[in-house]
C-alpha cells in the first residue's frame, strides 16, 4: 500500500475573472521511503497538490472540489479540522519555498522549533529543549544551544533554510513535502541541502514529495519523477527513464533546456510560447499550442495517461488514447 494515494484531485480558485483550474483530475501515488520529485514550469499546478494534501488551500477563493488523498489508507478530505492539525506537522510537515516569510521574525529560532514539538509530543520542558538542540545540530547549525536564541533576521539564508528541515523534521514524519526548497539558495549551500535531506531520508526513513522546476535537483534527490503541466500530469516515471527515455514532448522541452556543460551550445533552447491561461485553457491538449508535433487531434481532444511500459505513464496522442 502506498503511503500517499491520490485520486483525481481536482483543485480550483474561483476569482471575479473566472475559475482557475490550477490542479485537474491528477493522479500520484508516493511509496513508503520514496522521493518523488514534482516537476515543471511556474504556475503549473505543484505547489497546489502539496497544499492539497496539507489542507492548506486558501478558502475563499480555492477549494478542493474532487478527488480523494488517501494518507495511509485514510481520506484526508473526509477528516475533521481537528484531525487535520494533528497530523499537519507530525505525519506530514513542509518545508515552504520562502524560509523568511515562513519563519516569524519577532520570535526566536529555538521557540518556533520547540513549538512543532509542543503540539504533538508529550515531553518535559529540558527534553523539549534538548530536542530542539539536537535537531539544530543534525541540520548543520553550528553552536545550536547558543543560536536557539537567536532571531531569524541574524541567520544567513542557507541558515534558515537549515532551521525550516528542523522544524519540518521536529516528529519524525512519514511523509516531508520540500516545496522549492533551494530555489533562493546559492549553488553552494543548495548541494549542502541536498546532501542533507538524503542523510535525514536514511536517518529517519520519511518519504519525500519533492517539488521543483529544477531537473538537476530532482536527478540529484527523486527515486521517481512526475512532470505536470497547466494543471495535468503528463507523464510519470522512474528517474532513470525521464532522463534517459523521455516520451512527453514537454518532457523532452524541459530536459533540452538544461544548459549543457559536455557539447558546445551557441544558443540555450527555451520553450515557444507561454503556459496557457488555466482560466480559459485550450481545448485539447493544453500543451497542443507550444509543441511541434501537434495534430488537429492534438488541438480538439484530451489524451489521457497511460501506461506505454512498466511504471511508465504518459498521456500523449502518439500512444493513441483520449480522455
Amino acid at each position: 500500500m502506498a503511503l500517499v494515494d491520490i485520486q483525481g484531485l481536482s483543485t480550483h480558485f474561483f476569482t471575479e475573472e473566472g475559475v482557475v483550474k490550477a490542479v485537474d483530475d491528477v493522479d500520484m501515488k508516493i511509496e513508503k521511503g520514496e522521493v518523488l520529485g514534482v516537476v515543471g514550469e511556474s504556475g503549473c499546478g505543484k505547489s497546489t497538490v502539496a497544499l492539497s494534501i496539507m489542507r492548506l488551500i486558501p478558502y475563499p477563493p480555492g477549494k478542493i472540489v474532487a478527488g480523494k488523498i488517501l494518507f495511509e489508507d485514510k481520506n484526508l478530505l473526509d477528516i475533521t479540522d481537528e484531525e487535520i492539525r494533528e497530523i499537519r506537522g507530525k505525519s506530514i510537515s513542509m518545508i515552504f519555498q520562502d524560509p523568511m516569510a515562513s519563519l516569524n521574525p519577532l520570535l526566536t529560532v529555538g521557540f518556533q522549533v520547540e513549538e512543532a514539538i509542543r503540539s504533538h509530543l508529550d515531553l518535559t520542558d529540558s527534553a523539549v529543549l534538548d530536542r530542539v538542540v539536537e535537531l539544530l545540530g543534525e541540520v548543520g547549525i553550528p553552536d545550536p544551544k547558543r543560536r536557539i536564541l537567536d532571531y531569524p533576521h541574524s541567520f544567513s539564508g542557507g541558515m534558515r533554510q537549515r532551521a525550516m528541515i528542523a522544524m519540518a523534521l521536529a516528529c519524525n514524519p512519514k511523509l516531508l513535502i520540500a516545496d522549492e526548497a533551494t530555489t533562493n539558495l546559492d549553488v553552494t549551500i543548495q548541494a549542502q541541502i541536498l546532501e542533507l535531506m538524503l542523510d535525514l531520508r536514511k536517518e529517519f526513513g520519511s518519504s519525500i514529495l519533492l517539488i521543483t522546476h529544477n531537473m538537476g535537483v530532482v536527478a540529484e534527490l527523486a527515486d521517481r519523477i512526475a512532470v505536470m503541466y497547466a494543471g495535468w500530469m503528463v507523464e510519470l516515471a522512474d528517474a532513470t527513464t525521464i532522463f534517459e527515455s523521455p516520451r512527453h514532448p514537454y518532457t523532452k522541452a524541459l530536459l533540452a533546456s538544461i544548459p549543457r556543460l559536455d557539447i558546445k551550445q551557441e544558443h540555450i533552447f527555451s520553450i515557444p510560447g507561454e503556459v496557457p491561461h488555466l482560466i480559459a485553457p485550450p481545448p485539447g491538449c493544453r500543451f497542443a499550442p507550444r509543441c511541434e508535433l501537434a495534430t488537429d487531434r492534438c488541438k480538439q481532444s484530451c489524451p489521457k495517461m497511460e501506461e506505454i511500459d512498466p511504471g511508465h505513464l504518459v498521456a500523449c496522442f502518439e500512444h493513441g488514447s483520449t480522455r
